[in-house]
């Protein structure tokens, strides 16, 4: 096994001496020139050889050092001249030049990551600066209502301690009322007993009265009795007269019988004798009846004896009640009297009491008032204190979750840089504006940013990582149709939304993907259009090794062939990604375009473009003569390419930098200010991500949600003004945006010139009409 020491010395050895014997040589010259010349011709003689070495060092290792200058200022792709091996040194500066590229490119992407999470972090403390300021406003808020309130207390405290002071007269007063009410009520009470006394006595002469009363109805109902003996007894009265009547009658027949009688005469004895018996026997009825009519004459009179003391007991009664009646009436006045008195006591008592109320009644309503005032402040308070501490565990909670993420999925390392990196730093930028003007529904707009390095694969894993870990609103991201292909079912899987900004082959059409960068239909045949309106009839079409170039191309090839153009006259070259010898290539197409009327399109992604535009410049060929329109190239991957290398080449998009539109001039301008660079271009991606970002912020605030299906539902048919200057309008149907179509030449001063520009947006028609069958599904798949 060799010595590795000993190795390395020999290899040292070599070039040292190369380096010592010319030195020597140099050295050995000047000394005898000036042992045998003088001090004067041999410095001339050192200065000639010192500035003969320096020719031949600069000659040999020129080219070396502008190369590697180049690189060291930026330029990671020049080219560095070819290693001779007659010169080991030159090989070493050479493979040491690659090896410092390398390097370079690796911190470039190590940096890039570093400048990502600066990115990630500053819009992360933007969303906490963003919730800090909403709290620290809510805090001034409620501090400006509690001095406020504070005020609106004293104000009423010392309107309190006034009414009170107001209130205590007017009680005072009340209570002197009162004393004055309380004396009058005990007088009332007095008056109210002697009155209870003199009601007890009325009792007690009502209950003599009504003894009176009630021996009156017995000594009447004896009257009644008596007077009713007394009838009868005139019905007998009567009967005895009639009896004395009759037999009053009967003496008088009887005499004048015996009148008669004695006229006659005759035997006077006999008939005297009969008559005198009947008048004797009448005699003894009528002394009867007399006596019976004496004693009731006498019954009569005692009759009327006791009907006369009955009535006299009766006077006697009713004069019992009658002095019991005027007794009551005194009484009863002297009730009045006392009552009249009360009542005008009462009067003014309540007089006095009626005065105060309405003042006690004001200051009552008064206090009342103040009261409510200050309990509303205190109930303000509480509820401001209330709010502040909600505002507080708001503002905690937010700094936690409370910020809406998005996902920023570009490349900032690898072959896609120049063209992606643009990308993440507008989104920043986009983001930060966003939360300047207030963030998304009352909350800030915080960005995940991931680096997949241009590998593909790693696009889908850090999809997931967004969707299922960071929790991402809506991801932003992806250049290449390889890496969308590897997105698409992780976006669906988590029923999340993807904008995605380039163009692309069409051919698909997702509900969780917006296509906002251009399709065929509005940028490869509008270019095929423009290059045959330049009379070009042969097409050389040269891309990388992917889904884009290789369905773009079957469209180009069959709207070629539908235009008339044979199959002879158009020519293919797919290569891999990060192609760097394109000899070969150049050296086919060269021999293509003999004959002239020839174009080159391209739709070659990433660094392959830098070593196929030197090639292609280093090979003779020119853009008058053999002009190449790039699909892929913009103004942000220009600054990597060598000018003379692209001056009048074309490119086709969907916007260019130098559109002349107001909205493109503040586009342009927020951007430069956001880099700081006041040359600092936009170019289609960048402006396909402006209206992608707005579109989903626009949709987020008529949505009033970050909810995917609705935001999804909110963007559908959604229109916005673009940079562009035109209106564009997301298709309800495919996802994709109608859009205008520009050509653009690149000048001498590396920008892109519009040569022509569409009239109108173009519908995006993402399913080609020009693939057919089979061709279809191979350039698809």
């Amino acid at each position: 096994m060799p010595d590795p020491t000993g190795t390395r010395l020999s290899a040292l050895r070599l070039p040292t001496l190369r380096i010592a014997l010319p030195v020597f040589l140099a050295s050995a010259l000047t000394g005898y020139a000036t042992l045998y010349f003088g001090i004067i011709p041999g410095l001339a003689a050192a200065g000639l050889l010192a500035f003969l070495g320096a020719w031949l060092v600069d000659r040999k290792y020129g080219s070396l050092t502008d190369a590697i200058a180049r690189i060291s200022e930026g330029d990671r792709f020049a080219e560095l001249p070819a290693t001779s091996s007659e010169s080991p040194t030159f090989e070493k500066l050479t493979a040491a030049a690659e090896a410092m590229r390398k390097t370079l490119l690796d911190s470039d992407a190590l940096a890039a990551d570093q400048r990502s999470q600066q990115d990630e972090a500053r819009l992360r403390h933007a969303g906490r600066v963003f919730f800090t300021r909403k709290f620290r406003s809510a805090i001034d808020e409620v501090l400006t209502t509690f001095a406020a309130a504070g005020e609106e207390i004293r104000v009423t405290a010392n309107e309190l301690a006034a009414r009170n002071v107001r209130m205590r007269a007017q009680v005072s007063d009340a209570s002197a009322t009162a004393t004055s009410a309380a004396r009058d009520s005990e007088a009332v009470a007095a008056s109210a007993n002697k009155l209870l006394k003199l009601l007890d006595d009325s009792s007690v002469q009502i209950s003599a009265a009504q003894n009176a009363t009630d021996e009156t109805i017995s000594n009447l109902e004896r009257t009644d009795r008596i007077v009713r003996s007394l009838s009868a007894a005139a019905l007998q009265i009567d009967e005895v007269v009639k009896s004395i009547q009759a037999i009053a009658d009967k003496t008088s027949l009887l005499a004048l019988n015996a009148h008669i009688e004695a006229s006659r005469a005759g035997e006077a004895g006999k008939g005297f004798s009969v008559v005198a018996s009947e008048v004797k026997a009448l005699a003894a009825q009528t002394a009867k009846a007399t006596g019976n009519i004496d004693a009731q004459i006498n019954d009569i009179q005692k009759a009327v004896e006791d009907t006369v003391s009955a009535i006299n007991a009766v006077s006697e009664s009713v004069g019992t009640m009658s002095q019991t009646s005027r007794v009551m009436t005194a009484n009863l006045d002297h009730q009045a009297e006392e009552l009249r008195h009360i009542s005008d006591r009462a009067a003014l008592v309540a007089g006095g009491v009626g005065g105060a109320l309405p003042e006690i009644s004001s200051a009552v309503s008064q206090v009342e008032d103040a009261g409510e005032s200050v309990l509303t402040t205190a109930n303000d308070l509480i509820d401001r204190s209330q709010w502040m501490l909600d505002a507080v565990e708001r503002y905690f909670a937010n700094l936690d979750s409370g910020a809406i993420k998005v996902g920023i999925l570009h490349s900032l390392s690898g072959t896609m840089t120049a063209s992606e990196r643009p990308l993440q730093s507008l989104l920043v930028m986009l983001i930060e504006q966003l939360n300047e003007r207030g963030g998304l529904l009352g909350r800030p707009v915080e960005a995940v940013i991931m680096n997949p390095r241009s590998d593909w694969k790693l696009y889908a894993d850090q999809a997931r990582s967004m969707f299922a870990e960071h929790k991402v609103a809506a991801i932003f991201g992806c250049w290449t149709s390889a890496s969308r292909k590897q997105v698409l079912p992780i976006v669906e899987w988590a029923n999340g939304i993807l904008f995605y900004p380039s163009q692309y082959e069409g051919e698909e059409q997702s509900p969780n993907i917006f296509y906002t960068g251009g399709t065929p239909r509005q940028q490869a045949l509008p270019a095929i259009d423009y290059l045959r309106r330049m009379h070009r009839r042969k097409f050389f079409l040269v891309g990388t090794d992917y889904i884009y170039p290789r369905t773009t191309n079957a469209i180009i090839r069959s709207y070629l062939a539908q235009a008339g153009i044979s199959g002879e006259d158009v020519q293919e070259v797919f290569a891999p990604f990060g192609q760097t010898e394109w000899k070969n290539t150049v050296a086919d197409l060269r021999r293509f375009a003999v004959g002239g009327e020839s174009a080159v399109i391209s739709t070659l992604s990433g660094d392959s473009n830098v070593h196929f535009y030197r090639e292609f410049a280093r090979a003779g060929l020119t853009a008058e003569a053999l002009p190449v329109l790039s699909l892929s190239i913009g103004e942000a991957e220009l600054p990597a390419l060598p000018r003379a290398n692209m001056t009048g080449h074309y490119v086709a998009w969907n916007y260019l930098h130098e559109m002349d539109s107001r909205n493109n001039r503040d586009f342009i301008s927020a951007w430069r200010d956001f880099s700081r660079d006041p040359k600092a271009v936009a170019n289609d991606p960048m402006e396909a991500t402006w209206i992608g970002f707005n579109l989903w912020a626009t949709a987020v605030e008529k949505a009033g949600t970050i909810d995917a299906n609705k935001v999804r539902e909110a963007l559908n048919g959604l229109t916005l003004d673009a940079p562009s200057g035109f209106r564009v309008l997301m298709d309800r149907e495919n996802h994709h945006l109608h859009k205008p179509a520009v050509i653009g030449r690149i000048d001498k001063h590396g920008m892109i010139q519009p040569v022509w520009i569409s009239g109108d947006v173009l519908p995006p028609e993402p399913w080609s009409p020009w693939l057919r069958g089979a061709s279809a599904k191979d350039a698809a798949a």
